[in-house]
């Protein structure tokens, strides 16, 4: 239908909580470092966060918790061992602060916020369905196509993994993707861009 105007929808993928991670609610505790209270904003956070984010868990059983190695708070929680994968591509716009887990007396420190500041305005706008207007970025997306004219333009290592204006928010390249698939991480699954829409965040 659109040939290969539509050849980015493929490529990308939405990283999503799976039954491992969803079991539970973790949200920044009050002693996190203040500076995380801006993990959606796009610029760095380098010289706001000083300390560690602190994590606690808010739903779930306590009593049976380990950490996954992906857990969605308002953002993206990842384990020491997903940030392994990540490094080598040097991602630009992607940085990493360490963050503590704590449920009751246990504390788990190998864990890091993902703070994606990359950002490209890559919404197709003809191709996607929204709820509202693009006026002003007033809209929720339902459907997601990108727009090739955008991405065409920006060398492959700029847009491995980046962020658009609205949820699915955060966008990672297949080749990333396959470096996460090969470590077998826990609490972590993947939904292509072609195969998103908004009724399938709550399947």
């Amino acid at each position: 239908m659109y040939g290969n105007n539509m050849k980015y929808d493929s490529q990308y993928y939405i990283l999503r909580e799976n039954h491992e991670s969803g079991a539970y609610m973790l949200d920044m505790a009050e002693d996190s470092d203040e500076g995380l209270d801006h993990l959606m904003s796009l610029w760095s956070l380098k010289n706001h966060v000083l300390g560690p984010g602190v994590v606690e868990i808010t739903e779930g059983n306590h009593a049976k918790f380990q950490p996954c190695d992906y857990h969605e708070t308002a953002e993206q929680l990842v384990s020491e061992k997903f940030r392994q994968v990540l490094a080598p591509f040097n991602l630009p716009g992607v940085d990493f602060y360490q963050t503590n887990i704590v449920n009751g007396d246990k504390i788990w420190s190998e864990h890091y916020y993902m703070h994606i500041w990359n950002h490209h305005k890559a919404i197709h706008h003809g191709r996607s369905k929204i709820d509202g207007t693009y006026v002003d970025d007033d809209f929720t997306l339902e459907v997601l196509s990108l727009d090739e004219n955008v991405l065409d333009k920006i060398p492959l290592e700029k847009r491995l993994v980046f962020t658009l204006e609205e949820k699915p928010k955060f966008l990672f390249h297949e080749t990333v993707v396959q470096a996460l698939r090969e470590v077998n991480l826990t609490g972590l699954s993947f939904q292509r861009v072609d195969e998103w829409s908004i009724g399938s965040a709550f399947e």
